[in-house]
């Protein structure tokens, strides 16, 4: 009797020494999901106390195609002034020009140049859009009778193409 008796204490003591090490390993699974929750919301906290502490630096700087556009319109403008010198004053076309001066400034700082062809000799190889061809017995040549956009180039690379009026005979 004595035997199982001890039998059914020692059976008893691996029960309940199991329910303890399965309680254990409960409690230490909960306290690790608890830490990582805790970290967790700690990174975010930091985070945010960050971005609120933290100056902001916003990207400013022009696209490509505002470049472009910028391009096309300072060679629109400096057109328009030219044809409009005559009726305008001294002082006016200086502050036109000076504008426009400061405009090619801006963008020989981002590599931007643009080119008109307007009287120049026309040829088919030339990476150009034409719009039109005109004809005129009397030309020799071939030649782009206006430019309607310059072309723009980004240190030296055609990144817009030209569009001009053909006159050839």
């Amino acid at each position: 009797m004595t035997i199982i008796l001890s039998i059914i204490i020692l059976f008893t003591l691996l029960v309940l020494l199991g329910a303890v090490i399965y309680a254990f390993l409960l409690l230490k699974r909960h306290f690790i999901q608890l830490n990582y929750n805790v970290e967790n919301q700690a990174k975010s906290i930091n985070k945010n106390i960050r971005n609120v502490v933290e100056p902001k630096f916003l990207d400013i700087s022009p696209s490509s195609s505002s470049l472009i556009e910028l391009a096309v319109e300072v060679w629109r403008i400096e057109k328009r002034t030219t044809k409009a010198a005559e009726s305008l004053s001294e002082d006016q076309n200086k502050a036109f020009e000076n504008s426009i001066t400061k405009l090619k400034r801006f963008l020989d700082k981002n590599d931007i140049t643009f080119a008109d062809y307007t009287d120049q000799k026309y040829n088919e190889g030339l990476n150009l859009d034409v719009f039109s061809i005109d004809k005129d017995t009397t030309v020799k040549e071939s030649i782009i009778k206006e430019t309607h956009e310059p072309a723009v180039f980004h240190k030296g690379q055609l990144i817009k193409k030209a569009k001009v009026v053909v006159l050839e005979k």
